[in-house]
């Protein structure tokens, strides 16, 4: 065996061409050896250092656990029981559903595994010397991380149910904007929408509109294949997210593939944005690609992409006031970025009223976001707070109503998002069009009246994007427990967690998040002083700021 091995490099080093594909398997298997010229990205002292000898059986482990854990969760995941026929993937051993207790059992391991996973990932991007082989693995892992959850039952929510009932709508002339699904009859697209919002108008632009539109035609007015095929529509908007933060961590300073591991492979966007079929995954898409082409210096078209994804879901304007405000550079005057932001917010509502129009819709779904104040069982601090307020008087024996209270807590939550986004526009000229846009994007939704996990997916990417320096400890706890706050849909409450009190106990939760975040960021911070006991202050100081 060695002589034969010995021909076999002979033959390699004599042939020029088989010289040449050699090498280039090689470095893309094991990276660069020299990694002089390799861009240099920011390195956070907690995080360990480049590592120029390769370990695949670490990057294959920690895919596999990503992978296992997606599968667990696929296979064991109950279906919506009013939904069309489907099929699903189905592992032995693994019923769907089982009882509830089992369920959750399934599900709690599940997250684990996948949480398990995206950490290794995080840690294997960061140690990987070539950039390029570092961004393809991460990007390897993803996609194999998005196969299982693709191929169960929608998980964790109703949602892309409703979103192929208002593509049928839209294709029979009716406004999915001023009225629900029940507009449809009785017949599968209305009884696969959830039944708290068959009656309700849809909070979605023209553009998610003519997407679900599309989805079922082009699926031959048939439920079940439009729900596979706005799987794919999904997958594309998660690739084009994928490369809007690669694109703007590489201009940011960040290493790209950890910037995709943190902000693409996460939980939220496996299990919710892949998994739950959701249409905030096309807003993300349109929203980085218009941000990293703005950063590059093309506004026009950066501003295009951020007016679609508004058209999609109105939080992403955000981003246009920012793009606006900032329009000119750090050196214009007050009276100029006002006049800019007008000008990008005018042509924002000439394009999307031009959209309206061609696809026959009316402005009612730029008020169906108020009836998405009326769930209460989200995690959301707000809620919690003026809710446990109302429980703890009434323990007392004063007799409050829980929502005028919850109402009056829910509107000083808003008026905090109003004051910050302000705070943030001012700020936005030093911090860069895509740290604002992010930072305000989950403000709107951690001090918003409704927290769905799928809602902080764009904004916690385009802060790993911009670089989470510091807080990186904190953003990854927050952003693990952000993924367990929706449990498989059809699975009943567990007997011994009921009780009086449910509120103040979902507070409970939302304080411990708090803790285990802070906790986490102590960790590191101590960890980082008994690593760097000599560290420049100069140094020191810029990582905070960072």
């Amino acid at each position: 065996m060695p002589a034969v091995i010995d021909r076999v490099r002979r033959a390699v080093d004599e042939s020029p061409q088989l010289s040449h594909w050699a090498e280039r398997l090689r470095e893309l298997v094991l990276g660069h050896t020299d990694t002089s010229d390799a861009p240099r990205y920011e390195q956070v002292p907690w995080q360990a250092p480049v590592d120029s000898r390769p370990r695949p059986l670490q990057t294959i482990l920690f895919a596999l656990s990503g992978v296992l854990g997606g599968l667990v969760i696929a296979a064991s995941a109950p279906v919506w029981r009013l939904a069309v026929p489907n099929w699903r993937i189905t592992v032995p051993g693994i019923a769907h559903p089982g009882s509830a207790l089992a369920s959750t059992l399934w599900f709690l391991l599940g997250l684990v595994l996948l949480a398990i996973g995206w950490l290794g990932l995080i840690a294997r991007a960061g140690r990987i010397p070539d950039p390029r082989r570092a961004l393809i693995v991460v990007g390897v892992v993803i996609a194999l991380w998005a196969i299982p959850v693709s191929l169960g039952p929608p998980l964790l929510s109703n949602d892309v149910y409703s979103y192929v009932a208002q593509g049928e709508m839209a294709s029979r002339g009716i406004d999915p904007g001023s009225t629900g699904p029940v507009a449809l009859g009785r017949n599968d697209w209305t009884s696969g929408a959830d039944p708290v919002w068959r009656a309700a108008a849809a909070p979605y632009g023209p553009v998610a509109v003519f997407t679900s539109r599309t989805v079922v035609e082009a699926a031959g007015h048939d439920p079940a294949v439009a729900l596979w095929l706005y799987r794919v529509v999904v997958a594309g908007g998660i690739l084009m997210a994928g490369i809007g933060v690669s694109l703007i961590a590489q201009r940011s300073g960040v290493s790209p593939a950890v910037a995709v591991a943190i902000g693409i492979g996460n939980p939220i966007v496996i299990l919710h944005l892949i998994g739950g079929a959701h249409n905030d995954a096309l807003m993300f898409g349109f929203l980085a690609l218009g941000l990293a082409a703005a950063q590059r210096g093309r506004r026009v078209l950066g501003a295009a992409l951020l007016i679609a994804a508004t058209a999609i879901k109105l939080p992403a304007a955000l981003g246009l006031v920012y793009l606006g405000w900032c329009w000119d550079g750090a050196i214009a005057t007050t009276g100029r970025r006002i006049l800019t932001t007008a000008r990008v917010m005018g042509a924002a509502v000439v394009a999307i009223a031009l959209g309206c129009v061609l696809m026959g819709m009316g402005p009612g779904w730029l008020t169906a976001l108020t009836s998405t104040g009326k769930v209460n069982d989200t995690y959301s601090p707000t809620t919690k707070l003026g809710f446990s307020i109302s429980e703890l008087l009434g323990g007392v024996g004063i007799d409050v109503d829980g929502a005028t209270l919850t109402a009056g807590v829910r509107a000083i939550g808003l008026l905090l998002v109003v004051l910050l986004a302000l705070v943030v526009m001012i700020r936005s000229p030093r911090i860069g069009v895509v740290r604002a846009t992010g930072v305000m994007l989950v403000a709107y939704v951690i001090l918003g009246p409704v927290i769905w996990p799928w809602y902080l997916a764009a904004g916690f990417a385009l802060l790993a994007a911009g670089g989470l320096g510091r807080y990186q400890p904190a953003g990854l706890v927050v952003c693990i427990a952000a993924s367990w706050f929706v449990w498989p849909t059809s699975v009943v409450s567990i007997q011994e967690l009921g009780g009086g009190y449910q509120h103040l106990r979902g507070l409970g939760v939302v304080i411990l998040v708090i803790g285990l975040a802070w906790a986490a960021q102590r960790f590191a911070s101590r960890w980082e002083r008994r690593a760097h006991p000599a560290m420049p202050t100069a140094m020191a100081q810029a990582i905070d700021e960072r």
